[in-house]
């Protein structure tokens, strides 16, 4: 009895995590806080979790951040926590946050501003929490699974509304038609949820799997198309890109291969036909053929932008330890890259963050704080070809792979490592990515031949007992 009320209060817990991260990706924020949000014209019911990310005096802090900061330490404390983690995971969570700690404290030193190096580390530091406790909360392939339904429950609520918002308030009202629908956040959990219908599919294999992937997908697409960011398809078409790589020499492999070269004149037409054209359906195309344009306002002013955080990286950087959080980046040059009243913090928040990181933190940041994304990968693609015939498993490692380059990109183009949306994401495919491979490390140690000599000792122990039965034991090894 006592053992099925902890496993009934640890599946309490994985829900309430998954409510939370639901909040986390849905909840729409007041005007006040943001305005680019359906242009500021409209909230859907889901405004009703809007207070829970106002700043509550005289701690400064969100409700959203403080039951985030009360669950932790539950569930990290909660019986069994610490069985079948991943100590890479673990470890490099350690030292990414330690190196926070460092160049925090090495841009107060320099005169750094603490109130905006917390806005530019408290989203990537819930990233880090929610790693560690995931892999504490995520007891069986049953918990993986309700991540990746929750996952997809908000993207595609979050893109019916944004197409709702389209049809009801834009079309034949707005002319000309606004730059976007919602929030660059939104393209980075839209492409997550492509990928986990199409790692699902992949990994099931069924016609029903596939049908519903291509139902899912054609709803995030049309959101994705709708909002028009153009950074969204460079984040898909790398996912994918990631996706193909991970997958083994085998048979899915030289099926994809044979589907993909049947396609490839296709898409090539494709490309061709809709190279410099407008219009949605060749949205793609677009945005790879302007991504880095100089002939486009928005890529103009991100160059800029770049050439600024080099230039104060060479003038008054630190090659080890960056400016330190909290110093604003230098401008060397502003003809493009001049921003409203709205944007005050945008000295401490450019739009190319994952730069960002190095000037602000330097090395110690590219290799200290970034070091959970490539163990995140490592595991991940550990945990998939690992799996077996575990579905779920194999499914979610590989969604946990191929959303990393999505948010790198995403880091890279546009404020991803300050976006709370992104950090959600990062923090779900570390915990699920650190799981999956714990469970493949702990399935292959049962199997090596110390273990089979400890399970027939253990069946010649027990009178009556067969090696069928003690080899039962390992079941539990997947799913604990």
């Amino acid at each position: 009895m006592g053992g099925r009320r902890l496993g009934g209060r640890t599946e309490l817990l994985c829900r309430v995590m998954c409510a939370l991260l639901f909040v986390g990706w849905t909840a729409e924020w007041p005007l006040e806080t943001d305005k680019i949000l359906y242009l500021g014209l409209w909230r859907s019911p889901l405004q009703v979790f809007g207070p829970l990310f106002v700043s509550m005096p005289p701690l400064n802090l969100f409700p959203w951040q403080l039951l985030l900061l009360a669950l932790a330490p539950v569930c990290l404390l909660w019986p069994g926590a610490l069985r079948r983690r991943s100590a890479a995971m673990d470890t490099a969570i350690v030292i990414s946050f330690a190196s926070v700690a460092v160049t925090f404290l090495w841009g107060l030193v320099r005169g750094g501003s603490a109130y905006h190096a917390y806005y530019q580390l408290w989203r990537f530091l819930v990233a880090l929490l929610i790693g560690l406790v995931l892999v504490s909360v995520i007891r069986k392939s049953g918990h993986v699974r309700l991540l990746g339904l929750t996952v997809i429950a908000a993207a595609v609520v979050r893109a019916t509304l944004a197409v709702y918002f389209y049809w009801a308030f834009v079309h034949g009202r707005m002319d000309p038609l606004p730059p976007h629908l919602t929030t660059h956040d939104d393209s980075l959990l839209f492409v997550t949820g492509v990928v986990i219908v199409l790692s699902w599919a992949l990994a099931r294999a069924s016609l029903a799997s596939w049908l519903a992937a291509v139902s899912v997908s054609a709803v995030l697409v049309y959101a994705i198309v709708l909002n028009n960011r153009r950074l969204a398809w460079i984040e898909l078409l790398f996912s994918i890109a990631v996706g193909y790589f991970v997958i083994p020499r085998g048979r899915v492999h030289r099926k994809v291969s044979r589907f993909l070269l049947v396609a490839a004149p296709v898409l090539l037409v494709y490309v061709v036909a809709g190279w410099g054209k407008p219009g949605a359906v060749f949205a793609p195309v677009r945005a790879i053929s302007t991504a880095g344009s100089n002939q486009d306002a928005s890529s103009l002013a991100r160059q800029e932008e770049i050439r600024n955080l080099l230039y104060t990286l060479w003038a008054g950087g630190n090659p080890i330890l960056g400016t330190g959080w909290g110093v604003p980046y230098q401008k060397f040059t502003s003809v493009y890259a001049n921003f409203g009243a709205e944007w005050w913090q945008y000295l401490y928040l450019p739009h190319n963050s994952l730069l960002g990181v190095a000037v602000f933190a330097g090395l110690v940041g590219l290799c200290g704080i970034w070091l959970v994304v490539p163990v995140a990968a490592f595991l991940g693609v550990r945990g998939y070809r690992g799996s077996g015939g575990e579905t779920i498993d194999r499914a979610a490692a590989m969604a946990a792979v191929c959303v990393l380059p999505a948010y790198g990109a995403q880091c890279f183009g546009d404020v991803g490592f300050q976006s709370l949306t992104g950090s959600l994401i990062l923090g779900v495919a570390m915990g699920v990515a650190a799981k999956v491979a714990a469970w493949v490390a702990a399935s292959e140690a049962a199997r090596s031949p110390a273990a089979s000599g400890r399970r027939i000792a253990a069946t010649a122990a027990v009178p009556g007992g067969d090696l069928q039965a003690a080899c039962a034991s390992r079941a539990p090894l997947t799913a604990g």
